[in-house]
């Protein structure tokens, strides 16, 4: 299929590999059905099967904090402006270590850097595969929508590749392309969830189940790109052998799909970001009917809910760093208490933060709490509590320079 070109840029980015520490683990989500979800334009899937309920319950996983080192920076120039990805050695500076490195301003008055963990919006650690070659796009300077998935050649690219799985099946997400990521909507599943009458290993074995349908759309999809339009460099992601390149995708999910998207990060790849939009569950560990009471500082969980009571998978080692882990959640879902310890027993990076006011401090933590919204989609749904996107800009990385896009 051809493609008109009226303007085209080229973006390019070179990965190289920064040294850093990684400190490995997460965490998912779960209790009866879960709740209903509140839809924005562009949230898909239905709610069925209800959420998964799964962990560990110890209190001896209390939340540790993430160290890594900051990798050094590479500057160098690169036809058309080039994005630099993972300690970059063109077009700009990059960070290839954890916490804090990469600074994202907050809207309304809150305080944000992006990235609190796992080095700003570049930057590739031992243990992540780096591409063979630059990304190259020479699309037309318009938006680019292929059914579920697309780009945007006005951004300057990212190099990084979203997945969204909505709550059983997600969409092509215009907010991140404008922000330059190649976006990607893909199928999840409806296992029961939590599921933990019987065995605990039940929901973690179905959820990997349908990680598997989301890992083959996903190839399938990024190869027919390619073929069909190479200006867009949807191949980029891939690996020399055709398999999906995950160090370079942020997986991303609400509701059911947020613990699918914590199993895959934790059981499946290693991979870029894992954000999970009123998730993860898997654990039914929740106190104070289900809901989180104030102050966030106040468990809203049994600190000592039985292992019965929380998925084993929380318990396996974890493919992606821990810090690459982010949970937003509303205080009113009810779902609330069982996120809040799933959080806690998988050790995300910080305490439990309330973003929606005026001159919230949004660094140094992955967990991200609203008082208003409830059981809430804040990547599609039309009206966000304050400093939404300011987190949105944190979870997924997103530089300065490609924030707040005017087009």
């Amino acid at each position: 299929m051809s493609v008109t070109r009226p303007r085209a840029k080229t973006w390019t980015a070179v990965a190289t590999v920064a040294a850093a520490s990684l400190v490995i683990a997460n965490g998912c989500s779960g209790k009866a059905a879960d709740p209903a979800v509140v839809p924005g334009p562009g949230t898909s899937g239905s709610n069925k099967g209800g959420s998964a309920v799964g962990q560990s319950g110890s209190s001896t996983s209390s939340a540790g904090s993430a160290v890594a080192t900051t990798g050094g920076a590479s500057s160098g120039g690169a036809s058309g402006g080039a994005t630099s990805q993972a300690g970059a050695t063109s077009g700009g500076a990059a960070t290839g270590g954890s916490a804090g490195a990469g600074t994202s301003g907050a809207t309304n008055g809150g305080s944000a850097s992006a990235g609190a963990g796992n080095g700003g919006y570049a930057g590739f650690e031992p243990g992540d595969t780096p591409p063979g070659r630059a990304i190259t796009v020479t699309a037309a300077l318009s938006e680019h929508q292929h059914g579920d998935a697309g780009m945007d050649a006005r951004a300057k690219s990212l190099g990084k590749l979203v997945v969204d799985i909505g709550v059983n099946s997600g969409v092509y997400v215009s907010w991140l392309a404008k922000r330059g990521y190649h976006s990607m909507g893909a199928p999840c599943g409806a296992c029961a969830a939590p599921n933990l009458g019987g065995s605990r290993d039940t929901v973690g074995t179905c959820r990997v189940g349908e990680f598997m349908n989301t890992e083959m759309h996903v190839k399938t999809t990024l190869i027919s790109l390619q073929s069909q339009f190479p200006e867009e460099d949807w191949g980029y992601f891939l690996n020399a052998d055709g398999s999906v390149r995950w160090s370079d995708v942020a997986i991303t999910g609400m509701s059911h799909g947020a613990t699918t998207a914590a199993v895959a990060g934790r059981v499946v790849h290693r991979m870029w970001r894992v954000v999970s939009r009123s998730g993860p569950r898997d654990d039914t560990c929740g106190a104070n009917g289900g809901v989180c009471t104030m102050p966030l500082s106040t468990p809203s969980y049994d600190a000592n809910c039985m292992p019965a009571d929380v998925a084993s998978w929380l318990d396996t080692p974890s493919q992606t760093p821990i810090e690459r882990f982010y949970g937003i959640v509303g205080t009113t879902d009810v779902e609330c208490g069982d996120i809040m310890f799933n959080m806690h027993y998988a050790k995300y990076v910080g305490v439990p933060t309330l973003f929606n006011m005026a001159g919230a401090v949004l660094t140094g933590t992955n967990q991200f709490f609203t008082n208003e919204g409830g059981h809430l989609d804040f990547l599609s749904a039309a009206n966000k509590p304050l400093n939404t996107e300011a987190v949105l800009n944190i979870a997924f990385a997103i530089p300065p320079e490609n924030q707040n896009p005017n087009f």
